[in-house]
C-alpha cells in the first residue's frame, strides 16, 4: 500500500510555498512598496467573486544568513491605501489572507517589479490567475498545467473507491495514479532544467531538495540563474546542499549540545562508544509517533550490547507540554533533547532535517554509517553490527 499513500496528495498539500492560488470579485485599488535600492514598485489588483471584506492582509518573511526567519512583516491594504516596504530582494514569494487576519481564505504571490492582477473566486483559490509579472505569469501557467494532471488525479481516486482493494482493476487504476505523479514530477524537473531564469524554478527545486540525489540536487541549482539563486528558496537550497554533505554517510556526526526534559544539557560527545540513533521527530508527526513501538522493541533488544538512542524534537515552545505528554504516553525510556526552536532549530538544519521523521546510525567512534532507516531495515542493521 506503500505507493497508495501517494493519493493523499493534492495541490492542497503542497508546499504553502508552491500552491499557486487566486482571487476575483471586487477591484481594489493599487499597493506601492519600494526600497532603497533598486527601487521595486509593484500595484496589487485584484477581483474577487464572493469577498465580504475588501481587506487584503500580506505576510512578509525574511531570513538571516543562517536561514533563520526573522519577523515577519505584516501589511493590511485597502483601496485607496499606499505603502512601502525596505527589500534586498528582486522578487519574494509572499503569503496573503483575503478579508482580514481571521480569515482562512489564503493564497501565495510573488511580490516584484510591476503590476500583478489577481483574478478568481473566493472559494477556488487554487485556480486562481495571478499574472502580470514574470514570476506570477510562471507560476500561473505552470500550475494551469499541473493542477489539469491533479484534477485527474482525484477523478481517479473516486474511481478506485469504488474498486475491490486487491483487484486487477485496482492495481490498474493505482497504477495510472502513480503515472499521474511521475509525469507531475518528470514536468517539474523538466522545468527547472529549461527554465533556469524562473523563481518557479527555485519553488520546485525547493521542495524536491529533500527528495533528489545529493549531486542531481546540486546539478540542479548550478544551473539556476544568479538572481534565482539569492532567492530565498535558492538559499535556502544553497544550504541544505552543504548541510547534506556535511552530514553525509562516511562523515563525523557533528557536534551539537542541547537540553533534557529536565533542562539538562546533553551533547552528542556524552554517548560515544555506543551506537547511537540520532532520531529527529515532533508529537504532532503521526509517521514518527508510530516507529516508536518498534524503536522500543530495538532499544530493549539491544541497549545492553552497546545501543541507544538519542531522540531530538522539532516542536517549538508552545509545544513543550505535549511534546513531554508523548513522551510518557509513548513510553519512550532512552534520552530525550529539543530546543523548542521548531524548524528554526540550529540542530535540525545542521543536521540538514526536513522533512520528519529522520534519523542518522551513527557509530562508537562518531561516524555517521546510515540514514533514513526505517525500523525493519535498521532492526536489520544492528543486527549484523551487534550479533556478531
Amino acid at each position: 500500500m506503500g505507493n497508495i499513500l501517494r493519493l493523499l496528495i493534492t495541490p492542497q498539500t503542497m508546499n504553502v510555498f508552491t500552491r499557486l492560488i487566486f482571487a476575483t470579485a471586487v477591484l481594489l485599488p493599487s499597493v506601492v512598496y519600494s526600497q532603497q535600492n533598486n527601487r521595486i514598485k509593484f500595484q496589487v489588483k485584484y477581483n474577487i467573486r464572493g469577498m465580504v471584506n475588501d481587506s487584503l492582509v500580506i505576510f512578509i518573511n525574511d531570513y538571516d544568513q543562517d536561514g533563520l526567519r526573522l519577523k515577519t512583516d505584516t501589511i493590511i491594504t485597502s483601496p485607496g491605501k499606499e505603502l512601502s516596504v525596505k527589500a534586498n530582494w528582486r522578487s519574494k514569494l509572499v503569503w496573503a489572507q483575503l478579508g482580514g487576519l481571521r480569515s482562512r481564505k489564503s493564497f501565495s504571490f510573488f511580490i516584484e517589479n510591476g503590476k500583478i492582477d489577481i483574478k478568481g473566486d473566493i472559494d477556488s483559490l487554487d485556480n486562481l490567475s495571478i499574472t502580470g509579472t514574470p514570476a506570477n505569469n510562471d507560476q500561473t501557467a505552470s500550475r494551469r498545467i499541473t493542477n489539469d494532471i491533479y484534477n485527474r488525479i482525484k477523478l481517479l481516486r473516486l474511481q478506485l473507491k469504488n474498486t475491490t482493494e486487491g483487484s486487477d482493476e485496482f492495481k490498474r487504476v493505482s497504477n495510472l495514479i502513480n503515472s499521474k505523479f511521475d509525469s507531475i514530477q518528470a514536468y517539474e524537473l523538466s522545468y527547472i532544467k529549461r527554465r533556469p531564469n524562473s523563481m518557479v524554478s527555485a519553488t520546485y527545486l525547493y521542495v524536491k531538495q529533500d527528495k533528489l540525489p545529493v549531486d542531481e540536487l546540486e546539478e540542479l541549482y548550478n544551473n539556476l540563474g544568479p538572481e534565482v539563486k539569492k532567492s530565498d528558496f535558492g538559499m535556502t537550497v544553497k544550504n541544505k546542499i552543504k548541510a547534506r554533505r556535511f552530514v553525509a554517510v562516511g562523515n563525523k556526526a557533528p557536534e551539537f549540545s542541547s537540553t533534557d526534559t529536565s533542562g539538562n544539557t546533553v551533547r552528542l560527545s556524552d554517548f560515544r562508544g555506543k551506537y547511537v540513533l540520532l532520531e529527529f521527530w515532533a508529537n504532532w508527526c503521526v509517521p514518527c509517533r508510530q516507529q516508536s513501538p518498534h524503536l522500543i522493541e530495538l532499544h530493549k533488544k539491544y541497549s545492553d550490547k552497546g545501543f541507544t538512542i538519542l531522540q531530538y524534537s522539532i516542536d517549538d515552545k508552545t509545544a513543550e507540554k505535549k511534546w513531554k505528554e508523548a513522551i510518557r504516553k509513548d513510553g519512550l525510556q532512552w534520552t530525550q533533547i529539543s530546543d523548542l526552536a521548531g524548524f528554526d532549530s540550529k540542530v535540525a538544519k545542521l543536521y540538514a532535517v526536513q522533512p520528519i521523521p529522520d534519523n542518522f546510525l551513527i557509530d562508537p567512534n562518531g561516524v555517521i554509517i546510515a540514514r533514513g532507516l526505517e525500523a525493519k531495515e535498521l532492526g536489520e542493521k544492528l543486527n549484523r553490527l551487534l550479533n556478531n
